[in-house]
Protein backbone atom coordinates (compact mmCIF):
# COMPACT_ATOMS: atom_id res chain seq x y z
CA UNK A 1 0.00 0.00 0.00
CA UNK A 2 2.52 2.27 1.30
CA UNK A 3 4.51 1.83 -2.03
CA UNK A 4 1.46 3.20 -4.11
CA UNK A 5 3.45 6.69 -5.66
CA UNK A 6 0.22 8.80 -3.86
CA UNK A 7 1.98 7.84 -0.65
CA UNK A 8 4.85 9.82 0.53
CA UNK A 9 6.79 9.60 3.54
CA UNK A 10 7.93 12.34 6.16
CA UNK A 11 10.24 12.76 8.89
CA UNK A 12 8.99 13.94 12.68
CA UNK A 13 11.36 16.65 12.02
CA UNK A 14 9.70 17.93 9.00
CA UNK A 15 6.72 17.86 10.78
CA UNK A 16 7.79 20.27 13.93
CA UNK A 17 9.65 22.28 11.14
CA UNK A 18 6.53 23.18 9.59
CA UNK A 19 4.23 23.69 12.59
CA UNK A 20 7.28 26.29 14.06
CA UNK A 21 6.10 29.72 14.70
CA UNK A 22 2.97 28.37 15.68
CA UNK A 23 1.20 27.66 18.85
CA UNK A 24 3.32 26.42 21.71
CA UNK A 25 6.69 26.58 19.15
CA UNK A 26 5.98 30.45 18.49
CA UNK A 27 8.61 32.81 19.09
CA UNK A 28 7.52 33.78 22.25
CA UNK A 29 9.13 33.92 25.68
CA UNK A 30 7.13 30.98 28.13
CA UNK A 31 4.52 32.10 30.44
CA UNK A 32 3.80 29.11 32.63
CA UNK A 33 0.07 28.96 33.69
CA UNK A 34 -1.54 27.35 36.74
CA UNK A 35 -4.79 26.46 34.51
CA UNK A 36 -2.55 24.75 31.82
CA UNK A 37 -1.72 21.00 32.55
CA UNK A 38 0.86 20.93 29.99
CA UNK A 39 3.10 23.96 31.46
CA UNK A 40 2.92 21.55 34.98
CA UNK A 41 4.39 19.15 33.09
CA UNK A 42 6.89 21.23 31.66
CA UNK A 43 8.22 22.97 34.90
CA UNK A 44 8.63 19.23 36.63
CA UNK A 45 10.64 18.66 33.47
CA UNK A 46 12.88 21.66 33.71
CA UNK A 47 13.49 20.15 37.52
CA UNK A 48 14.18 16.82 36.47
CA UNK A 49 16.81 17.87 33.66
CA UNK A 50 18.41 20.60 36.23
CA UNK A 51 18.92 17.87 39.25
CA UNK A 52 20.68 15.34 36.54
CA UNK A 53 22.89 17.64 34.80
CA UNK A 54 23.52 20.37 37.54
CA UNK A 55 27.11 21.06 38.01
CA UNK A 56 28.33 19.41 34.48
CA UNK A 57 30.89 21.20 32.29
CA UNK A 58 29.17 20.88 28.78
CA UNK A 59 25.99 19.22 28.33
CA UNK A 60 24.72 18.37 24.93
CA UNK A 61 20.72 19.05 23.92
CA UNK A 62 19.59 16.53 21.04
CA UNK A 63 16.06 17.87 20.07
CA UNK A 64 16.71 21.31 21.47
CA UNK A 65 12.94 22.73 19.53
CA UNK A 66 12.47 26.37 20.45
CA UNK A 67 15.02 25.92 23.49
CA UNK A 68 12.77 23.44 26.54
CA UNK A 69 14.64 22.95 28.76
CA UNK A 70 17.99 24.50 27.68
CA UNK A 71 16.99 28.18 28.11
CA UNK A 72 15.75 27.13 31.82
CA UNK A 73 19.17 25.22 33.07
CA UNK A 74 21.93 27.08 31.36
CA UNK A 75 22.99 28.75 34.64
CA UNK A 76 23.37 24.94 36.69
CA UNK A 77 25.80 23.89 34.27
CA UNK A 78 29.15 25.35 32.11
CA UNK A 79 28.17 25.06 28.38
CA UNK A 80 24.82 23.95 26.48
CA UNK A 81 25.07 23.16 23.13
CA UNK A 82 21.79 22.57 21.72
CA UNK A 83 20.77 20.88 17.94
CA UNK A 84 17.76 19.80 16.55
CA UNK A 85 17.47 19.31 12.49
CA UNK A 86 14.90 22.00 12.14
CA UNK A 87 16.16 25.21 10.70
CA UNK A 88 13.55 27.10 11.79
CA UNK A 89 13.04 25.77 15.41
CA UNK A 90 16.97 27.03 15.66
CA UNK A 91 15.87 30.44 14.40
CA UNK A 92 13.47 30.91 16.85
CA UNK A 93 15.73 28.89 19.61
CA UNK A 94 18.47 31.74 18.65
CA UNK A 95 15.96 34.28 18.96
CA UNK A 96 14.67 33.54 22.57
CA UNK A 97 18.47 33.19 23.15
CA UNK A 98 19.20 36.92 22.49
CA UNK A 99 16.16 37.93 24.89
CA UNK A 100 17.25 36.21 27.75
CA UNK A 101 21.16 36.87 27.59
CA UNK A 102 22.39 33.91 28.55
CA UNK A 103 26.11 33.43 26.89
CA UNK A 104 26.24 29.62 27.43
CA UNK A 105 24.58 28.17 25.54
CA UNK A 106 24.82 27.58 21.45
CA UNK A 107 21.96 26.41 19.18
CA UNK A 108 22.92 25.10 15.93
CA UNK A 109 21.59 22.61 13.51
CA UNK A 110 22.29 19.08 13.63
CA UNK A 111 21.63 15.41 13.48
CA UNK A 112 21.36 13.01 16.12
CA UNK A 113 22.63 10.21 13.57
CA UNK A 114 25.41 12.17 12.50
CA UNK A 115 27.08 14.08 15.31
CA UNK A 116 30.03 16.42 14.02
CA UNK A 117 31.60 16.51 17.43
CA UNK A 118 34.89 14.27 18.30
CA UNK A 119 34.93 11.82 20.59
CA UNK A 120 34.21 12.01 24.82
CA UNK A 121 32.91 15.82 24.58
CA UNK A 122 30.10 15.86 26.75
CA UNK A 123 29.50 15.18 30.30
CA UNK A 124 25.99 14.92 30.06
CA UNK A 125 23.58 14.55 27.32
CA UNK A 126 19.74 15.61 27.45
CA UNK A 127 17.20 14.24 25.06
CA UNK A 128 13.50 15.86 26.13
CA UNK A 129 10.51 14.02 23.88
CA UNK A 130 13.37 13.80 21.32
CA UNK A 131 14.16 10.38 21.09
CA UNK A 132 10.54 8.63 19.85
CA UNK A 133 11.68 11.11 16.53
CA UNK A 134 15.07 10.01 15.78
CA UNK A 135 14.25 8.05 11.89
CA UNK A 136 17.30 5.70 12.96
CA UNK A 137 17.42 5.04 17.41
CA UNK A 138 20.20 2.58 17.42
CA UNK A 139 22.56 4.86 15.08
CA UNK A 140 22.17 8.27 16.98
CA UNK A 141 22.19 5.90 20.41
CA UNK A 142 25.52 4.97 18.96
CA UNK A 143 26.55 8.08 18.36
CA UNK A 144 25.34 9.43 21.93
CA UNK A 145 27.16 6.88 23.34
CA UNK A 146 30.49 8.01 21.07
CA UNK A 147 30.63 11.91 21.89
CA UNK A 148 29.47 11.04 25.95
CA UNK A 149 32.65 10.67 28.35
CA UNK A 150 33.10 7.58 30.05
CA UNK A 151 31.40 8.85 32.88
CA UNK A 152 29.05 11.16 31.24
CA UNK A 153 25.58 10.80 31.74
CA UNK A 154 22.20 10.55 29.41
CA UNK A 155 18.72 12.48 30.57
CA UNK A 156 15.74 11.44 28.44
CA UNK A 157 12.34 12.01 28.75
CA UNK A 158 9.46 10.32 27.04
CA UNK A 159 5.73 9.81 27.15
CA UNK A 160 4.72 6.60 28.72
CA UNK A 161 2.86 4.48 26.08
CA UNK A 162 0.84 2.74 28.54
CA UNK A 163 -0.81 5.58 30.34
CA UNK A 164 -1.60 6.98 27.25
CA UNK A 165 -3.27 4.18 25.60
CA UNK A 166 -5.60 3.97 28.78
CA UNK A 167 -6.04 7.31 29.25
CA UNK A 168 -5.98 9.00 25.98
CA UNK A 169 -5.25 7.18 22.79
CA UNK A 170 -8.38 5.57 20.76
CA UNK A 171 -7.46 2.77 18.86
CA UNK A 172 -9.78 1.89 16.17
CA UNK A 173 -10.68 4.40 12.99
CA UNK A 174 -10.15 7.75 14.00
CA UNK A 175 -10.26 10.36 11.20
CA UNK A 176 -11.46 13.23 10.24
CA UNK A 177 -12.75 15.44 7.29
CA UNK A 178 -11.54 19.15 6.68
CA UNK A 179 -13.05 21.67 4.93
CA UNK A 180 -9.74 24.31 4.04
CA UNK A 181 -10.49 27.91 3.49
CA UNK A 182 -9.04 27.41 -0.35
CA UNK A 183 -11.58 25.09 -0.46
CA UNK A 184 -9.70 21.41 -0.61
CA UNK A 185 -10.57 18.72 1.58
CA UNK A 186 -8.28 17.16 3.64
CA UNK A 187 -8.52 13.85 5.80
CA UNK A 188 -6.29 12.78 8.90
CA UNK A 189 -6.25 9.55 9.61
CA UNK A 190 -3.88 8.11 12.68
CA UNK A 191 -3.20 4.40 13.25
CA UNK A 192 -1.68 3.14 16.57
CA UNK A 193 -0.88 0.14 17.63
CA UNK A 194 0.87 -1.70 20.93
CA UNK A 195 4.04 -3.89 21.15
CA UNK A 196 5.85 -2.34 18.84
CA UNK A 197 3.86 0.80 20.16
CA UNK A 198 3.77 2.91 17.05
CA UNK A 199 1.38 5.90 15.84
CA UNK A 200 1.23 6.06 11.99
CA UNK A 201 -0.61 9.55 10.97
CA UNK A 202 -2.00 10.03 7.66
CA UNK A 203 -2.64 13.51 5.50
CA UNK A 204 -4.88 12.78 2.91
CA UNK A 205 -6.30 15.45 0.13
CA UNK A 206 -9.26 14.27 -1.40
CA UNK A 207 -9.87 14.47 -4.82
CA UNK A 208 -13.11 17.00 -4.76
CA UNK A 209 -14.35 15.77 -7.82
CA UNK A 210 -14.40 11.77 -6.96
CA UNK A 211 -17.13 9.98 -5.65
CA UNK A 212 -16.06 10.98 -2.06
CA UNK A 213 -15.59 14.46 -2.86
CA UNK A 214 -18.96 15.12 -4.32
CA UNK A 215 -20.83 13.04 -1.10
CA UNK A 216 -18.61 15.03 1.09
CA UNK A 217 -19.30 18.67 -0.71
CA UNK A 218 -22.92 17.63 -0.47
CA UNK A 219 -23.52 17.00 3.12
CA UNK A 220 -24.80 20.44 4.57
CA UNK A 221 -23.56 19.72 8.09
CA UNK A 222 -19.83 19.17 6.29
CA UNK A 223 -20.00 22.75 4.13
CA UNK A 224 -21.22 24.60 7.89
CA UNK A 225 -19.02 23.29 10.29
CA UNK A 226 -16.01 22.32 7.86
CA UNK A 227 -15.42 19.11 9.72
CA UNK A 228 -16.30 15.88 9.78
CA UNK A 229 -15.97 13.04 12.03
CA UNK A 230 -15.41 9.54 10.19
CA UNK A 231 -14.92 5.74 10.33
CA UNK A 232 -12.98 5.26 7.19
CA UNK A 233 -9.83 3.31 7.04
CA UNK A 234 -6.80 5.19 5.15
CA UNK A 235 -7.37 1.85 2.85
CA UNK A 236 -11.24 3.08 2.01
CA UNK A 237 -10.35 6.71 1.05
CA UNK A 238 -7.35 5.97 -0.46
CA UNK A 239 -9.25 5.24 -4.11
CA UNK A 240 -10.66 9.36 -3.75
CA UNK A 241 -6.80 10.45 -2.78
CA UNK A 242 -4.49 12.34 -4.75
CA UNK A 243 -2.00 12.75 -2.37
CA UNK A 244 -1.08 10.61 1.17
CA UNK A 245 1.56 11.71 3.24
CA UNK A 246 2.21 9.82 6.40
CA UNK A 247 4.89 9.93 9.39
CA UNK A 248 5.19 6.79 11.78
CA UNK A 249 6.47 7.79 14.97
CA UNK A 250 7.33 4.33 17.64
CA UNK A 251 6.81 5.23 21.25
CA UNK A 252 7.74 3.63 25.01
CA UNK A 253 6.90 2.18 27.88
CA UNK A 254 9.06 2.07 30.81
CA UNK A 255 10.17 -1.72 29.88
CA UNK A 256 10.82 -1.05 26.10
CA UNK A 257 12.89 2.44 26.67
CA UNK A 258 15.14 0.52 29.48
CA UNK A 259 15.81 -2.74 26.93
CA UNK A 260 16.62 0.08 23.68
CA UNK A 261 19.15 1.77 26.13
CA UNK A 262 20.62 -1.39 27.24
CA UNK A 263 20.37 -2.94 23.94
CA UNK A 264 22.57 0.15 22.59
CA UNK A 265 25.50 0.60 25.14
CA UNK A 266 24.35 1.91 28.18
CA UNK A 267 24.17 1.08 31.77
CA UNK A 268 22.72 1.88 35.25
CA UNK A 269 19.95 2.69 34.21
CA UNK A 270 17.03 4.03 35.68
CA UNK A 271 13.54 5.13 34.76
CA UNK A 272 11.09 7.04 36.98
CA UNK A 273 7.59 8.50 36.75
CA UNK A 274 6.13 12.18 36.92
CA UNK A 275 3.42 14.04 35.27
CA UNK A 276 0.47 13.73 38.22
CA UNK A 277 0.85 17.08 40.38
CA UNK A 278 -1.90 19.00 38.43
CA UNK A 279 -4.21 15.94 38.57
CA UNK A 280 -3.55 15.64 41.89
CA UNK A 281 -4.53 19.38 42.43
CA UNK A 282 -7.43 19.38 40.68
CA UNK A 283 -9.12 16.64 42.18
CA UNK A 284 -8.58 18.28 45.28
CA UNK A 285 -9.63 21.58 43.79
CA UNK A 286 -6.89 23.15 44.71
CA UNK A 287 -5.44 24.26 41.13
CA UNK A 288 -6.01 27.85 41.67
CA UNK A 289 -5.21 28.02 45.06
CA UNK A 290 -1.97 26.53 44.89
CA UNK A 291 -1.29 29.22 41.35
CA UNK A 292 1.71 30.68 43.04
CA UNK A 293 3.46 27.93 44.25
CA UNK A 294 4.03 26.19 41.12
CA UNK A 295 7.13 26.04 40.80
CA UNK A 296 8.04 24.97 44.61
CA UNK A 297 5.25 22.31 43.79
CA UNK A 298 7.06 21.23 40.18
CA UNK A 299 10.52 20.86 42.51
CA UNK A 300 8.75 18.80 44.49
CA UNK A 301 7.36 16.65 41.90
CA UNK A 302 10.78 16.49 40.29
CA UNK A 303 12.23 15.38 44.00
CA UNK A 304 9.62 12.27 44.36
CA UNK A 305 9.89 11.39 41.07
CA UNK A 306 11.31 8.28 41.68
CA UNK A 307 8.91 6.76 44.20
CA UNK A 308 5.92 7.15 41.95
CA UNK A 309 5.50 3.87 39.27
CA UNK A 310 6.34 4.95 35.87
CA UNK A 311 3.78 2.09 34.68
CA UNK A 312 0.56 4.53 36.16
CA UNK A 313 2.24 8.15 35.34
CA UNK A 314 1.48 10.13 32.05
CA UNK A 315 5.75 10.84 31.45
CA UNK A 316 9.00 8.89 31.69
CA UNK A 317 12.25 9.81 33.24
CA UNK A 318 15.50 7.67 32.57
CA UNK A 319 18.88 8.49 33.63
CA UNK A 320 21.58 5.99 32.31
CA UNK A 321 25.78 6.22 31.78
CA UNK A 322 27.76 4.72 29.18
CA UNK A 323 29.03 0.99 29.21
CA UNK A 324 32.19 0.31 28.37
CA UNK A 325 31.47 -2.67 26.49
CA UNK A 326 31.67 -2.45 22.99
CA UNK A 327 28.21 -3.05 21.07
CA UNK A 328 29.04 -4.76 17.87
Amino acid sequence: MKNHPIYKRVEQWEIYDRITGQGIYADVDKEFLSAERYDWTLLTEIELFRNAVKGCKKVLDIGCGTGHPSLYIAKDVGVIIGIDKSERMIEIAKNRLRRSGADNIVFEVGDAGNLKFPDESFDAIILCGSLATLSDKKKSLQEIKRVLMKNGKVACIEANWLYQSTHERHFQREGNFVLTEKGSIRYRYVRRSVRPHKETDYRCVINSKSALGKKLLSNPHFLKHKTLKAEMSIEEVEPYCDEIEYDEQESFDAEIIVSLFAENGFKDIVVSGYGIMYDLLDSAGLVSKMASYMKELSQAEATISRLLDPLRTEMLFLVCKPNSTIVQ
